[in-house]
C-alpha cells in the first residue's frame, strides 16, 4: 500500500509534468512506426489486433498501458534485421515507462484535493465514494493537459477540471427523468456558481448565485435539491475501491488512467439511457449491471421481458447501435 501521501511540491510537478510530455512525445513516435507497419502489412492479423487498439483508444498518445500493448505487438513483428526500429521503440518504452510512473504520482498525491472538492457536493445526494472516482475523471484531463513550463501550481489548474467533470456527474443523475428546460437551469446554476469560485476564490452565497441566474434563491435551491426518480445507478462507479492507491498496488488491478477509462464510459452510457424507452433501458442496465448488481445473461433478460434468447441478443444489437448515435455519447469529448 502507498503510504507517501505527501502533496508534490511545485518542483516536482515540474518535473513529473515534463516527464509526462516526454512520454506522450515518445507515444507519438511509436503510433507513428506502428501506422508505417500497418500500412505495408495490411493483411497480417497483428495488424489487425494494432489497428483495433489504435481506434478504440480516446487521448491515446496519454494511454501509456495502451501504447505498451502496442508496442509488444509491433516489436513481435519487426523483422529481426531491424535493429535501429527495434531500439527506437525500446527508447521509446523507457521514456513512456517513465511517464506513467510520474501520471500514477500526480494522480495519487492529488486525492486530497479531489477529496476535499468532492465533499462540497455532498448536499446533492450523491454517495461521496462516486463523486471521487467522478473527479477523477477530470484529474486524469489536467494531470494530460497540464504545462509544466507556465510556471502554474497544478492543484490550482486541476481544481476547475475536477469541480467540472463532478458537477456534469451530479447533473447526470438526474438527466433521465428531469425535463430539458430543468436540466438547463440546473447546468447555468453550475456555470455560474464555477465562474463566481474562479472569480472570488471561494464559495458564493446563494443569494448571489441567483441574481447572477436572475432567478429567486427558492428557486435555485430547488433545482439544486432535486433528486433523481429514475432507477439507481449511483453504484455504477467502481468495484468497492475508494482510493486509486489500491490500483496502484496491485500489479493485477487497472492503473488510475484504466480505471478513469472504465468509469468515462459507464459516465457516457448512463447519460445516453435517456434515448430509449423504459424497456430498452432495463436491458442495458441489466445487460451491463448499471444497477450495481451481476451482469444478467440474456436468457435472465428474456424472461424478464418474456422474450426468446434470439430476440433480446437482436434488441440489445439494435439497442447499442441506437446508443453509439446518442449525442449524449460525446460529451466527455467537448471538456477542453
Amino acid at each position: 500500500m502507498v503510504t507517501n501521501k505527501r502533496l508534490l511540491s511545485q518542483d516536482e510537478e515540474i518535473m513529473h509534468g515534463t516527464q509526462i510530455q516526454i512520454a506522450a512525445q515518445a507515444s507519438f513516435e511509436i503510433l507513428r512506426q506502428a501506422e508505417s507497419f500497418i500500412a505495408a502489412n495490411p493483411s497480417l492479423k497483428s495488424v489487425g489486433t494494432m489497428r483495433t487498439m489504435i481506434e478504440e483508444s480516446k487521448n491515446l498518445e496519454f494511454n501509456f498501458v495502451k501504447i505498451q500493448e502496442i508496442s509488444k505487438v509491433l516489436l513481435s513483428e519487426i523483422r529481426p534485421t531491424s535493429k535501429n526500429g527495434k531500439e527506437l521503440i525500446q527508447c521509446n518504452l523507457e521514456k513512456i515507462k517513465i511517464g506513467k510512473w510520474s501520471k500514477d504520482q500526480m494522480i495519487i498525491r492529488n486525492q486530497g484535493l479531489v477529496r476535499k472538492l468532492a465533499t462540497s457536493h455532498l448536499s446533492q445526494n450523491v454517495p461521496l465514494d462516486d463523486l471521487i472516482q467522478a473527479g477523477n475523471i477530470g484529474l486524469v484531463r489536467a494531470v494530460e493537459k497540464f504545462d509544466p513550463t507556465r510556471g502554474n501550481k497544478f492543484s490550482t489548474y486541476a481544481r476547475d477540471w475536477i469541480k467540472q467533470t463532478m458537477n456534469r456527474y451530479v447533473d447526470g443523475q438526474h438527466t433521465i427523468k428531469i425535463p430539458e428546460y430543468q436540466r438547463n437551469k440546473i447546468s447555468r446554476i453550475r456555470k455560474v456558481q464555477n465562474e463566481l469560485l474562479q472569480a472570488r476564490g471561494n464559495e458564493a452565497p446563494l443569494s448571489l448565485v441567483a441574481a447572477e441566474c436572475e432567478m429567486t434563491e427558492n428557486q435555485v435551491e430547488t433545482l439544486l435539491a432535486i433528486k433523481q426518480d429514475a432507477v439507481s445507478l449511483n453504484k455504477s462507479f467502481g468495484e468497492g475501491e475508494s482510493d486509486l492507491e489500491d490500483f496502484i498496488e496491485d500489479k493485477d488491478s487497472p492503473s488510475p488512467e484504466a480505471a478513469a477509462e472504465k468509469i468515462m464510459v459507464k459516465v457516457e452510457l448512463k447519460n445516453a439511457l435517456e434515448a430509449l424507452t423504459d424497456d430498452e433501458r432495463e436491458v442495458i442496465i441489466r445487460r451491463f449491471a448499471l444497477n450495481g448488481e451481476k451482469e444478467a445473461t440474456l436468457e435472465e433478460i428474456g424472461d424478464y421481458l418474456g422474450l426468446s434468447k434470439e430476440a433480446v441478443r437482436l434488441k440489445l444489437q439494435r439497442l447499442l447501435k441506437k446508443l453509439a448515435r446518442s449525442s449524449a455519447l460525446q460529451e466527455l469529448s467537448k471538456i477542453e
